[in-house]
């Protein structure tokens, strides 16, 4: 059996863990042996069982890189603003890498929102897959394509990013005296895909070559407790953000009951934002339990979170923090089952609380999504792309 490494090298969202979990468990059913890289190891101790396998820190970039383009363009951007434009240091962790899989003697590389992680497993002659929703798997077409399609960048602007990028990255490869890529796109080519989305909810608006495997099912905590009463019930998952008091003073004005799970808050925010019909819940809550007892959801825009509601066709309220997040909330509003909704002040999030709750275009919306794609035997969707891969 093989030993693989489930790496997670970019994002601050749990998601990735929760991803990387479900995985785990898979190879293990099959008798392979799992070795985590990851980010952050403090939530990584929180969320991953000990016996899934072994934990150890990624290589990753411990200050924010130089030169950042406030606004990203396509993927290259992404690569340049996480120092892919300071060849020394990329090379370190290049090296980084090519050691920690030689040192746990990898066979087999899933890399979860890892491109430093994919280039180093290709250096190396290591088979690797690549998992995650649309936005951490672009298509792979030169150029990347825009993450704003509806900016009409020119492709020369993308091409010329691109190069401009590559040119750094083989810098980097040759100061380990490793062959360069002849294209930006190779970090990804010879690598399974596995995009654990459906098209619908893409954050890309091409064709893509790559199958679309759908959400497995991730779910885990307690099941929902939901405040005694009658009204409709709005399941919130939210974070700390400049949004949030607004978020919450609407929530607490709100005529429905809610079930909030509100992780990282300070404890003082927390009883701050409790009333009848709203409570707190203390740990993590099972989100497929929710989602189908619920009538509705608020969220920021977390594309799994998104996802799973909508598989049980249930309306939401997104607000988005992020440019990724930004583009998961227009697709569902796009699909007529979501309200995107900037947080400018606590009236226009009254009025999408009302609106997810009376607007029964919403509810078909949400449904429509779920016929077409919740009945599908998600427990399998990561078992199949083990035994598929490996």
């Amino acid at each position: 059996m093989a030993r693989v490494l489930l790496a997670w090298e970019l994002g601050g969202n749990y998601g990735h863990l929760v991803a990387l979990r479900a995985l785990a468990r898979a190879l293990k059913q099959r008798g392979h042996e799992c070795v985590f890289a990851v980010r952050m190891l403090g939530p990584a101790q929180q969320f991953l069982d000990p016996q899934l396998g072994a934990l150890v820190q990624a290589p990753v970039r411990l200050a924010a890189a130089a030169r950042r383009v406030r606004v990203q363009l396509s993927y290259a951007s992404l690569l340049h603003n996480i120092g892919f434009n300071d060849p020394v240091e990329l090379a370190g962790r290049l090296q980084a890498w090519r050691t920690l899989y030689g040192a746990l003697k990898t066979d087999y590389v899933f890399a979860d929102h890892s491109p430093v992680a994919l280039v180093a497993a290709r250096t190396l002659g290591i088979p690797a897959a690549r998992i995650g929703n649309g936005f951490t798997l672009p298509p792979v077409l030169a150029p990347f394509p825009s993450f704003r399609p509806r900016a009409n960048v020119p492709e020369h602007v993308l091409m010329g990013n691109e190069a401009a990028v590559l040119r750094e990255l083989n810098h980097a490869l040759a100061l380990l005296k490793l062959r360069p890529l002849p294209v930006l796109q190779d970090i990804f080519r010879g690598t399974a895909a596995a995009l654990l989305t459906y098209a619908p909810l893409d954050h890309y608006e091409v064709e893509r070559a790559e199958g679309f495997r759908g959400l497995p099912d991730f779910s885990y905590g307690e099941r929902p407790r939901w405040p005694d009463g009658k009204g409709p019930k709005i399941f919130a998952y939210l974070r700390p953000s400049p949004a949030l008091p607004a978020l919450l003073q609407a929530l607490r004005g709100s005529k429905a009951r809610v079930l909030l799970r509100l992780p990282d808050a300070h404890a003082d925010v927390v009883r701050a934002a409790q009333r009848p019909g709203l409570s707190v819940a203390a740990g993590p809550v099972h989100f497929r339990e929710a989602a189908e007892s619920c009538d509705a959801f608020l969220n920021y825009g977390a594309h799994a979170t998104v996802t799973e509601f909508l598989l049980a066709g249930k309306p939401g309220i997104l607000v988005p923090d992020l440019h990724e997040r930004a583009v998961t909330a227009r697709r569902a509003s796009g699909l007529g089952a979501a309200v995107s909704v900037r947080a400018t002040g606590v009236a226009p999030l009254k009025r999408a609380l009302d609106q997810v709750i009376d607007d029964a275009a919403l509810r078909t919306g949400a449904a429509a999504f779920a016929a077409k794609h919740g009945r599908q035997d998600r427990a399998r969707i990561l078992p199949a792309l083990v035994d598929e891969l490996l």
